[in-house]
């Protein structure tokens, strides 16, 4: 999710693209037209959930969102996911407008609601 100029949480389907190296950021692609690369220039918060097929578990992880227009990140994010992104291709023919949005994390929390477990992770930061 992101947050809305009015401070609102929104909540947008998207397809998050894990890349072996880089172990600590999610990656996304959209658009420059799209809305939420609007709110995210105004507030870098977002909120991702990740869950299994069968809902056991459920990983929500919150951080910090960065636009990238950087070509050589895109050219990389778009080789590893960019055939299944068929209806984002359809709403968004100009590639020229594309760009990668980079969430660092922050903390994650793992949750297993038929166990009632619950696990708060922090993800360190060097420096």
């Amino acid at each position: 999710s992101t947050v809305t100029s009015g401070g609102e949480p929104r909540m947008r389907w998207m397809s998050p693209i894990f890349i072996r190296n880089y172990r600590e950021q999610i990656y996304a692609v959209s658009s420059k037209r799209f809305s939420k690369v609007k709110d995210i220039e105004q507030n870098s918060n977002v909120q991702w959930m990740i869950q299994d097929k069968t809902l056991n578990r459920i990983i929500t992880l919150n951080g910090q969102v960065s636009i990238i227009e950087n070509q050589s990140l895109k050219t990389e994010v778009l080789q590893e996911v960019g055939r299944q992104l068929q209806t984002f291709w359809t709403i968004n023919s100009d590639p020229g407008s594309v760009v990668v949005l980079e969430t660092v994390i922050d903390n994650a929390v793992y949750f297993e609601p038929i166990e009632g477990k619950k696990l708060l992770i922090a993800f360190n930061k060097e420096g």
